[in-house]
């Protein structure tokens, strides 16, 4: 609240203190040329804030600067997160609390885990003592990125974070001494993806793209939303999103995993959460394509093409609420694209378990001189 409250005043005032004050010219009609810092509508509560600044105007307005050194220490001690607007989507559907025990499976660089940590530590942040009891396990397959993750994430100062490097789609099942099966409570899956959808601030992806670059990753895709289902808790929320608009890896995936789970998994309509943010409905029907042309279905030679039988839509996926996903495509709210849907859990999923592996034996050898 009192960041907030600073952000409303403070900088907001400072900008338009030095836009009316300022001498007359090239400075003053550039002032008034810069927007102010203003809250995203659809974020509750006014704690999420826009700014819409070049890196020369930073370097070019003083006043600017002042804003710019203010969020870049902020940010450095904790207070507040730089984060792109549309990735803050897909954790705020986790409906973290302060008790749950909550898998991030693909986390670097750490911003969605830094804001479920947020989430997590509210209660305190308005004014209570208690400290939660449910934590956060960061997982990341890449051990430079789990560096970066750990680097990004240390800024929390929270005790309720533990960062992990596995393999999404083989993480282990924990089991108590007892036997007991660890389950999380809600799992977030931001799977690698081809990010066709970042084509604002990285354009160079046009000169990428072909119409085939999701089929590699829809099979990886699968296997973490899968394992991530399996680890789930019965009432748990598993939230699935990419930062691609390529419905072999959105609602392909999103139809295979109802159809493996075979019921388990309930696709929730989540359009009354966050009510204000613009959304398109999932599609029921897509197309595969590759590098060859286009497939109709997987008979005869297209099996040659790495294809596989989930990227097809069907019969039977036209029958599925797949609308329920959302679409958020960048011109709706000036942001990035994104796709993200949210499950919940409702019955058990039988487990797969990577076999024990017996203790190696140990060789002694004596040394002679």
């Amino acid at each position: 609240t009192q960041m907030r409250d600073q952000l409303e005043g403070t900088l907001f005032a400072q900008l338009m203190r030095e836009t009316a004050n300022s001498e007359t010219g090239t400075v003053d009609e550039e002032l008034r040329s810069v927007p102010p810092p203003t809250p995203l509508a659809w974020y509750p509560e006014r704690l999420a804030w826009q700014f819409n600044y070049s890196r020369a105007q930073l370097r070019r307005l003083p006043v600017l600067q002042g804003i710019f050194d203010f969020i870049k220490n902020a940010n450095e001690l904790g207070s507040i997160s730089r984060q792109e607007a549309v990735s803050m989507i897909p954790p705020f559907f986790l409906d973290a609390q302060p008790h749950h025990r909550i898998l991030d499976m693909c986390a670097s660089p750490g911003s969605k885990t830094f804001q479920i940590l947020e989430r997590m530590h509210g209660e305190m942040l308005e004014g209570a003592s208690k400290m939660p009891t449910g934590f956060v396990v960061a997982n990341d397959v890449d051990l430079k990125r789990c560096n970066l993750l750990t680097h990004q994430t240390k800024r929390a100062n929270s005790p309720t974070l533990l960062v992990t490097n596995h393999e999404a789609q083989n993480f282990p099942v924990i089991r108590s001494p007892t036997g007991e099966k660890f389950e999380f409570d809600a799992i977030l899956c931001d799977v690698p993806c081809t990010g066709d959808a970042t084509m604002r601030k990285a354009p160079d992806i046009w000169n990428r793209w072909t119409p085939g670059n999701g089929n590699g990753l829809h099979p990886l895709q699968l296997k973490i939303a899968l394992r991530g289902a399996q680890l789930l808790k019965v009432g748990g929320r598993l939230v699935y999103s990419t930062c691609s608009l390529n419905p072999i890896e959105n609602e392909a995936v999103v139809a295979a995993l109802l159809k493996e789970t075979d019921g388990a998994l309930e696709l929730l309509d989540v359009s009354a959460e966050l009510p204000d943010l613009k959304r398109s409905p999932g599609l029921c029907e897509w197309q595969v394509w590759d590098k060859f042309g286009y497939h109709p279905t997987l008979d005869g030679p297209e099996q040659k093409y790495k294809l596989c039988e989930t990227m097809f839509s069907s019969d039977e996926t036209k029958n599925m609420p797949l609308e329920r996903c959302l679409r958020l495509l960048p011109h709706h709210q000036d942001t990035g694209g994104f796709f993200v849907a949210v499950f919940q859990k409702t019955k058990d999923i039988d487990v797969e378990e990577e076999p024990v592996r017996p203790p190696k034996e140990r060789l002694k050898v004596e040394l002679t001189v």
